[in-house]
């Protein structure tokens, strides 16, 4: 976490998207941000895409060669990085780097996918959120993020105690402040399918 918050105080292509956002001042050569300006917002330094993290462009190397272990090939390297961090060229990088790779060539067999389904917009704020945890980032803390998927709005947290219980104390004292929800939509993280969660959620 304190290396993307570091490369992303000090990087320049960082600064203009950050002054795109809330000045809407769009230089040129970072056109490729302004198609999701509705969806970027800042968080203690760090930029983040919904419930993504932008990471800054020199870091994004260092990503993917994380990502790479194991040689998972495109599908899987796409799948992975594209449900926690994002950046303009991601696919891209993902494909070039996959390619490269003879190993990922031999793994990284076609798998079918099933279509996409919109998701229906709820009534009124509040209704439905998301939640997502994040990390461990090199400082072993984790993020957080809370998106209300009518309005966008966010909640980003971040923790280094991310059991069950700990989480459940995070939430009820989100909820205290704006309300609970009918329905949050997680991953399949331990913290969200365990017992103590499902049961706060009845």
């Amino acid at each position: 976490m304190s290396s993307i918050v570091a490369y992303s105080e000090k990087e320049q292509e960082n600064y203009k998207v950050k002054k795109g956002v809330y000045q809407n001042d769009w230089d040129d050569s970072i056109k490729s941000y302004k198609f999701f300006e509705n969806e970027l917002c800042l968080h203690d330094s760090i930029l983040l895409r919904g419930n993504k993290i932008v990471i800054p462009q020199q870091l994004c190397k260092s990503v993917l060669d994380a990502a790479y272990e194991g040689h998972p090939g495109i599908v899987a390297m796409k799948g992975r990085w594209r449900s926690k961090e994002w950046w303009p060229r991601i696919d891209k990088d993902v494909e070039q780097l996959v390619k490269a790779c003879k190993g990922c060539t031999l793994v990284g067999l076609p798998n079918p996918t099933a279509p996409m389904k919109r998701r229906e917009l709820p009534a009124a704020p509040w209704i439905d959120v998301t939640m997502d945890l994040m990390g461990p980032f090199p400082s072993n803390e984790y993020l957080l993020v809370v998106v209300d998927y009518y309005s966008r709005y966010k909640e980003v947290n971040n923790y280094k105690n991310i059991t069950s219980l700990h989480i459940i104390k995070m939430v009820k004292e989100m909820f205290s402040r704006l309300g609970y929800p009918i329905s949050i939509t997680a991953d399949n993280g331990k913290q969200f399918v365990s017992e103590e969660f499902r049961s706060f959620c009845k």
